[in-house]
């Protein structure tokens, strides 16, 4: 007796494959409007609370879960101007120092001059006298620079103090800013997330009980709901 095998003429039929389509938005915008729709429908329904969830504590949830959606987006959108200042701001560095060191050469040699590089804040990464990458760190050799440079007398140089001190300035108000602003994000991100599974288990809950107090119609009451797949 043969035994079916999955491959060649004795193969065996296999059963085919049934694509589910997710009854709830990947999209947490799409999900915020979901759960606020179901959270409105379900206190004007006859349908009954769950014995874990009010309908008043899901409507709670829902308007959680769309407020913190909210303030994490809002915070992104504040740390987008000063990512984008930040980045102007470090091409500017990177691109003057050069005559910082063209000052120290001026000065001494070019070996002597590569000396007093520490006192200016330059380091030497990946075989290149520049500024540190990491900005916190920059933030501190910039300030070693502004008070090297009246040490070194090249303040009153055209790329002396007068150029730098300002966007020094500019450059740590936002390197502390976007810090606290990322910190702000991953609170409200991590309090959103948290939310987020809250409500995707509710709404699940909510489907089932749907399907089982309305075993005719539950497909009419979960558009009535905002289930409708299609849309998302």
């Amino acid at each position: 007796m043969l035994t079916p095998t999955t491959e060649g003429p004795n193969a065996a039929p296999q059963p085919p494959t049934i694509q589910r389509t997710s009854q709830l938005p990947a999209s947490d915008v799409a999900l915020s409007a979901l759960a606020t729709k179901a959270a409105d429908a379900w206190t004007t329904s006859a349908l009954p609370p769950l014995l874990w969830l009010s309908k008043a504590e899901f409507t709670t949830l829902a308007a959680a879960y769309a407020q913190g959606r909210d303030a994490a987006d809002a915070a992104g959108d504040q740390r987008s101007p000063q990512s984008q200042r930040l980045k102007q701001l470090d091409k500017l560095f990177d691109k003057h120092l050069r005559y910082v060191k063209g000052y120290l050469a001026e000065a001494h040699d070019e070996d002597e001059g590569r000396s007093y590089y520490p006192e200016f804040g330059i380091t030497r990464e990946n075989k290149v006298y520049s500024l540190p990458r990491a900005r916190t760190e920059r933030v501190k050799s910039l300030n070693k620079l502004l008070k090297a440079l009246p040490a070194h007398d090249l303040d009153k140089k055209k790329y002396g103090t007068a150029f730098w001190q300002p966007l020094v300035q500019e450059y740590a108000q936002l390197v502390q800013a976007s810090t606290d602003t990322a910190g702000q994000r991953s609170a409200q991100v991590s309090s959103k997330d948290q939310h987020e599974a809250k409500v995707r288990k509710a709404l699940r809950a909510l489907i089932h009980h749907l399907k089982a107090n309305y075993p005719d119609t539950f497909e009419a009451q979960l558009r009535a709901f905002g289930f409708q797949k299609e849309s998302y």
